[in-house]
């Protein structure tokens, strides 16, 4: 899937079934082509999702 925006893909991003190939792709793209700073965060959020009880949110540390 193509996407003409950070935002587009974003908005396919969040409204896509979870796991989904779309998803997926839509997550891929935000991830190359957010602006610096929102793409260090979510690369960290991304790499802490790995700790506490596996669940993703980063409360469980």
């Amino acid at each position: 899937m193509e996407f003409e925006s950070f935002e587009q893909a974003l908005e396919v991003c969040m409204e896509a079934e979870e796991g989904s190939a779309v998803q997926e792709a839509a997550l891929r793209y935000c991830l190359q082509t957010a602006p610096p700073d929102l793409r260090v965060m979510l690369e960290k959020r991304l790499h802490d999702a790995g700790d506490g009880d596996g669940c993703g949110c980063g409360c469980h540390k």
